[in-house]
């Protein structure tokens, strides 16, 4: 059974132009001690869907509509007080930026600190103690000495660790960590990648890792969604993604042939054509219809729905199967050449 469940969930937001519909009938599922990859390009929808779990949102932000359950809850029917028994305790984020997600006028003892006092109820000599295991646990160096400090006077990388500690204080059953390596060079993001696989490992916790990086989805996720203009074009386990499978989105192949590969020096990479539309202005039909190269007339005026490939493996298209999509048959009917 799994630990959160979104159905059909719609998060939109008003602005001067109208209904900016952000999060458009999506649904995922999260197991137990597993980790779900989200996946997509900036503007996708992937925040936003992670964010209202706990109702994260702008103000000018609501759930329009969905249901989303965790454990015997259902979340969008908590009040706010209720609600916030349940971040940062049972549900705990890793922002996409530790610089500003820290405080800058607060030590890092402060911050480390309040989930212990506020969540848990413990005195500051309490939480101070257990504010420095964790900085132990997340394997910063010196952590009587960072402690003190500000988060200013810290590196990118014992930043995001002290997220990380900050995240994990309280044993979340769910850790939805937002793009957590984004903003680091690849050996900090390697070190960050392999002390959140161990601290999974150590406590159980399930993770959403939120990213637009496949390469990292490879090393962490057990199962991935891909996201597109607010909606989830390929649902399936990662084995069945990243191995070379007979069906798959035309988005999550271009994603793919987008980035360079160790084992194919020779492949030319190839960028996907054109940007994501503008959302108060998407397609007609399927929203990845202008930019995709097996496009035909059908899929630009017609709305393909999220159905089932085999093998627990959901695909938005109306030509999941590449040797179908790749036939000189198929290009005699497209209009993207």
């Amino acid at each position: 059974m799994p630990l959160l469940e979104i159905k059909n969930l719609r998060t939109f937001f008003r602005t001067k132009r109208g209904i900016v519909k952000a999060v458009n009938d999506v649904s995922y599922s999260l197991e137990p001690g597993k980790t779900l990859g989200i996946v997509g390009e900036s503007g996708s929808g992937k925040s936003v869907s992670a964010m209202s779990i706990l109702r994260l949102l702008d103000e000018n932000g609501y759930i329009e509509s969905g249901e989303i359950h965790f454990e015997d809850r259902e979340l969008t029917k908590l009040s706010m007080d209720e609600l916030y028994h349940i971040r940062g305790n049972a549900i705990s984020v890793i922002f996409q930026e530790p610089m500003t997600s820290l405080n800058p006028v607060f030590t890092v003892e402060r911050q480390l600190s309040e989930p212990f006092i506020i969540h848990q109820g413990m005195n500051k000599k309490q939480a101070r103690e257990n504010a420095l295991k964790m900085l132990y646990d997340v394997q910063i160096p010196n952590p009587e000495a960072v402690i003190r400090q500000y988060p200013h006077q810290l590196s990118g990388g014992m930043r995001q660790r002290v997220m990380i500690a900050m995240a994990l204080a309280c044993r979340p059953k769910i850790l939805i960590a937002d793009e957590p390596t984004t903003a680091l060079d690849v050996t900090i993001q390697a070190q960050i990648l392999r002390l959140m696989n161990e601290l999974q490992e150590e406590k159980g916790t399930s993770i959403i890792f939120i990213t637009h990086d496949l390469g990292v989805i490879n090393e962490m996720a057990d199962d991935v969604a891909v996201m597109y203009c607010g909606q989830v074009v390929e649902k399936a386990g990662a084995r069945i993604i990243f191995d070379d499978c007979r069906m798959s989105h035309p988005y999550t192949e271009g994603l793919m042939f987008s980035i360079p590969r160790i084992d194919s020096v020779h492949e030319k990479i190839e960028p996907i054509p054109g940007v994501v539309p503008h959302p108060l202005a998407l397609p007609k039909g399927c929203k990845f219809a202008p930019r995709c190269k097996y496009c035909t007339r059908k899929c630009m005026e017609e709305e393909p729905a999220l159905t089932d490939a085999g093998n627990g493996q959901l695909i938005r298209c109306f030509y999941p199967e590449k040797e179908v999509r790749r036939s000189a048959e198929h290009k005699k009917i497209t209009v993207n050449q």
